[in-house]
């Protein structure tokens, strides 16, 4: 009776190690943080960025037959420390990307409640990717002398997928659609 080892090659146990160390990541799919701001007029200030959303084949088949999508926007202002940063402001944006397909239009539905209508899927992205913070930071956040960092992350809601998807985007890197944190350095 043969053994499991001699059947077993090396060259195919390495190609399953490569395969299993594989990193997972969406590679060109992820969302990408193209720019941050601090925004100030008077004694306020806001944050405003600009996102690139890339959706991957399989997540605009989903789109198209129904499936919503969401992205959670998180735009910090974090004060570096020597161990930990410390975060003096922390704001979070729901974006939620829906196809209807009786009125063949895209719906993205803002962190305001308000849902806007395109006929294209390019024009829906495009108005996701303007992000601007709605409420003002409190002037006691921001003291003058101070080193900050902008931090933002757009991150995809895997959670709010229905629920015979989500085993499938936890494991899958086509649904790896969220960005990296992305830094930006502050003197005020």
């Amino acid at each position: 009776m043969p053994s499991c080892a001699k059947r077993f090659s090396p060259s195919l146990f390495a190609l399953c190690l490569a395969l299993a160390s594989a990193p997972a990541e969406a590679g060109n799919y992820a969302a990408r943080i193209e720019y941050a701001e601090l925004q100030t007029e008077g004694d306020t200030a806001t944050i405003a960025s600009q996102i690139e959303y890339r959706l991957s084949p399989v997540a605009k088949e989903a789109l198209d037959k129904g499936v919503p999508l969401t992205w959670d926007v998180v735009m910090e202002l974090r004060e570096p420390g020597w161990l930990w940063d410390s975060v003096a402001y922390r704001s979070k944006q729901r974006y939620r990307l829906q196809f209807h397909a009786l009125l063949n239009q895209y719906a993205v539905q803002t962190p305001q409640n308000h849902s806007e209508m395109f006929l294209t899927l390019s024009a829906a992205l495009h108005f996701m990717a303007s992000v601007r913070d709605q409420q003002p930071i409190p002037a006691a956040a921001l003291q003058t002398g101070r080193y900050y960092q902008l931090a933002v992350r757009s991150q995809f809601n895997r959670e709010a997928l229905p629920i015979p998807l989500r085993p499938v985007a936890y494991l899958d890197h086509r649904w790896f659609l969220s960005s990296h944190w992305s830094l930006w350095p502050i003197q005020k």
